[in-house]
């Protein structure tokens, strides 16, 4: 019996603990039946195929051209209005890395143009004028993990873009110059920051600043330097 009872004890101290263990591990599920699995499950959600849209506004930076008329030199400086902004496509998410395939959307205005000719500068108003781009651009983002449904991120790509410029009329002290409309396809480019907010499992909400800009380009004979546009959209991705 001496020797029974010290066993005994060791025995129902061990099935004590065991017990104790077991009751805490069922506690925490019971919390949080799903919590290990739900955790899996949206870290998988959050990889894969993806569409994604975003509108807003674009305010583009004056631009300059040059071209020649009766063998004299003329520079222009052309005052552009912001105007609509807007991207559509799809992409891929592997994790902390997406690309997307894109095309964007960006109008303004053409308000304002001085020419310069043989240290004389002449200013006028324009109406009616307008400039655009329509642009297919590969991009990639970076996602900053913050552990919350707020998630940062920045990126950029390239591609290609169409500039078109609007035919206009700008007059002063009697002069009257006109320019036809064209458009010609240039190097395109854009470098995004923003901030995605986790709306569902499936969707996700987002505001972001941006900049887009096209290598320089040629219409009716005046070349014009690169083109550029600071913007902001708000937009959304769902997951496929």
């Amino acid at each position: 019996m001496t020797l029974l009872r010290p066993i005994i004890l060791a025995v129902a101290a061990t099935s004590l603990s065991v017990c104790s263990v077991t009751a805490a591990k069922a506690q925490s599920d019971a919390s949080d039946p799903y919590g290990k699995a739900a955790s899996q499950a949206s870290a998988t959600s959050e990889k894969g195929f993806y569409a994604t849209v975003g509108l807003g506004g674009a305010w583009p930076q004056n631009v300059t051209g040059n071209t020649t008329i009766l063998g004299v030199g003329v520079t222009g400086s052309y005052g552009l209005g912001g105007g609509f902004s807007g991207e559509i496509g799809a992409g891929y998410d592997f994790g902390p890395v997406r690309t997307e395939l894109t095309y964007a959307y960006t109008g303004a205005s053409l308000n304002s143009v001085t020419g310069s000719a043989r240290g004389t500068s002449l200013s006028s108003s324009i109406s009616n004028g307008s400039v655009s781009t329509n642009s297919v651009l590969v991009s990639a983002y970076v996602d900053i993990p913050t552990k919350s449904k707020f998630t940062p991120y920045v990126g950029g790509g390239l591609g290609y873009t169409n500039v078109g410029w609007g035919a206009y009329s700008a007059s002063a002290l009697g002069i009257t110059l006109t320019q036809q409309s064209g458009n010609q396809g240039v190097l395109g480019y854009q470098a995004k920051l923003g901030v995605s907010y986790q709306a569902s499992a499936k969707a996700d909400v987002f505001v972001e600043g941006t900049y887009q800009g096209s290598s320089g380009f040629s219409v009716d004979s005046v070349n014009y330097d690169s083109l550029s546009a600071f913007g902001a959209r708000v937009g959304a991705r769902y997951r496929f």
